[in-house]
């Protein structure tokens, strides 16, 4: 039995939305469960520096009791609607091994030698969790600004403008008529 099929066959939990960028209030002892859209963890280091910890969508469980650091954050990067969870529906083992996959997969692509890779790496891995499906290719609604993806993957926001631009000039990404970036099959 999955942790989502548990908490799904759960009495109805009283959902909340959060706009675009908005942070999700957090305790100590409060979870919450991703009902749709896409969230980041957050935390800084000593430097002030803002560190991406994870993305998260839907099912997935996000909270400060998974992160026992100061200052950790859960920022909005789509409409969200979220709920908070009983403490009676937190299945620890679960919830960290989810946890621990996805971060996993996101410091192995943050390790990458090559910049041009690891932000190719990043774009595709979003666009694996979170895109839709077209017929060219994959399209990602998640406006990450430059800056943010340089934080992201160690690097300056001019070296991400060049190499967006040079993926688009090689037709590995492009635009929709909304902003929305797109991933072409090759």
């Amino acid at each position: 039995m999955s942790l989502n099929s548990v908490i799904t066959a759960s009495p109805k939990l009283k959902r909340h939305q959060f706009k675009r960028r908005q942070l999700i209030p957090l305790t100590d002892v409060l979870l919450w469960r991703i009902d749709s859209g896409i969230v980041r963890t957050l935390t800084n280091n000593e430097e002030e520096n803002i560190i991406t910890l994870g993305f998260w969508g839907q099912g997935d469980i996000v909270g400060q009791p998974l992160f026992p650091f100061y200052p950790y954050q859960v920022e909005c990067l789509t409409i969200v609607e979220a709920s908070i969870l009983p403490r009676g529906y937190f299945y620890a083992q679960e919830v960290m091994l989810s946890h621990t996959q996805r971060t996993q997969e996101l410091l192995r692509i943050i390790h990458s030698r090559k910049i041009k890779l690891r932000l190719l790496r990043l774009l595709k891995w979003l666009a694996d969790r979170f895109g839709n499906q077209l017929p060219e290719g994959q399209i990602l609604d998640i406006r990450l600004t430059h800056q943010e993806l340089a934080d992201i993957i160690s690097t300056s926001r001019v070296t991400v403008t060049r190499l967006l631009n040079q993926f688009e000039q090689e037709n590995k990404i492009g635009w929709s008529q909304s902003n929305c970036l797109i991933l072409f099959n090759h």
